[in-house]
């Protein structure tokens, strides 16, 4: 019994500290993503104008789409031995994504204030890119993927203000 405990193993890093920094860069990027995915529907059902239906659609697919991606981030973490934290007062505590005012928000305006949260996600977890890399080349390119994802959300929110893409 023991030899088959002893075989299952964590993914080898350098050292304890690396694996715990991982954990812990992870972990701030899972609350931004929960975050922005209620964010997201805060925003789905707050939004008025003429556009509201199609942004509303719009803004069911990106909140699937930060959930989709926080798994990823969560199962990376569990892979490397770090037990992610995704249960609310964690993430009203550690998120770094702005809230939202709870009114009725025009159509345009949802979009632009989305856009600006998603793009400082996007540059929060860009940041976390080369320190990552230093310790473990499989997360950076998790978290690589998930800024790629983030940033064409930003172009597609982009495009829907009338900015040039």
């Amino acid at each position: 019994m023991d030899t088959v405990a002893n075989s299952v193993q964590l993914p080898p890093l350098d050292n304890p500290n690396e694996r715990a920094a991982v954990g812990a860069e992870l972990q701030a990027a899972l609350l931004d993503l929960i975050d922005l995915s209620l964010i997201g529907k805060q925003l789905h059902w707050s939004v008025v104008g003429a556009a509201a239906h199609g942004v509303h659609l719009f803004l069911d697919e990106l909140v699937e789409q930060w959930r989709e991606l926080a798994d990823v981030v969560a199962e990376r973490a569990v892979t490397l031995g770090f037990i992610p934290d995704g249960q609310s007062p964690t993430v009203a505590s550690g998120s770094h994504v702005e809230p939202v005012e709870v009114r009725s928000l025009h159509d345009h305006l949802v979009v632009w204030e989305l856009g600006r949260r998603v793009a400082a996600v996007a540059e929060r977890i860009r940041q976390r890119l080369a320190p990552i890399g230093a310790a473990d080349l499989v997360t950076q390119e998790v978290l690589t993927r998930v800024v790629g994802a983030l940033e064409k959300q930003q172009w597609l929110l982009r495009v829907q203000v009338g900015e040039k893409a």
